[in-house]
């Protein structure tokens, strides 16, 4: 029965631990570094802004689109980019963790949603900064933009392992149950046979055991006689 089950390899158990381990750890940076941006004083945050938004807009001359962003526009696609990178990774490192589709799907999201609402909490004690819904629904639509991304990439990167692996485990699967209903026909047979042969055996016993009373009997009656 043991041969029914696919229990994975040691070599397989070892990526799982290191997968753990190398998310877990990516997402606590990533929770680190989205705190560490709204700690920011408001004049500091400022010039990375503007040093930014300078860096985008020179990037995007060079292509045929006319678009000109402001600073503003660039700090709240900050928002929904560091955002989306946690709710990316907060997917894939709960996927190394569970294999439930329910929780595999919203707790990223939830959990997204409460950074979110920790991290406009934050500025509220930052001079210069504050907070607002707003950018929690902004930081929360870069939540749900990362985690559709990683929910996409785990259920291609599934269906592909099905496709080449999970065929061949199936026919595993079929090999190890015709072997074993095998086992179990021989098993059947050799206790048919043995139930056969105890059988005879007994039948041999009251045949024997007839002759020995009949022979007495006449034995008997002669010497009765």
């Amino acid at each position: 029965m043991s041969d029914l089950y696919c229990k994975p390899s040691k070599v397989m158990m070892f990526f799982i631990i290191l997968f753990r381990i190398i998310f877990t750890a990516a997402v606590f940076m990533t929770i680190a570094f989205i705190f560490y941006n709204s700690s920011q004083v408001a004049e500091v945050s400022s010039q990375y802004s503007q040093y930014f938004t300078a860096l985008i807009n020179k990037a995007l001359s060079f292509t045929p689109f006319d678009i000109v962003l402001s600073e503003y526009q660039v700090r709240k696609l900050a928002h929904i980019a560091e955002f989306a990178m946690l709710g990316f990774l907060l997917t894939f490192c709960l996927r190394v963790y569970t294999k439930r589709l329910i929780a595999f799907c919203a707790w990223p999201l939830l959990f997204g949603l409460f950074i979110a609402v920790c991290d406009e909490f934050l500025q509220r004690f930052v001079p210069g900064r504050g907070s607002s819904i707003k950018d929690i629904f902004i930081d929360f639509i870069g939540v749900c933009g990362g985690t559709g991304v990683a929910i996409a990439i785990v259920f291609a990167l599934s269906f592909l392992f099905w496709i080449f692996w999970g065929r061949k485990r199936n026919r595993r699967r079929k090999a190890a149950m015709a072997q074993e209903k095998a086992e179990i026909d021989r098993a059947r047979a050799f206790l048919a046979q043995q139930d056969k042969l105890e059988a005879e055996k007994a039948a041999e016993a009251e045949q024997l055991k007839a002759v020995l009373n009949s022979d007495a009997a006449r034995i008997l009656s002669e010497n009765l006689k």
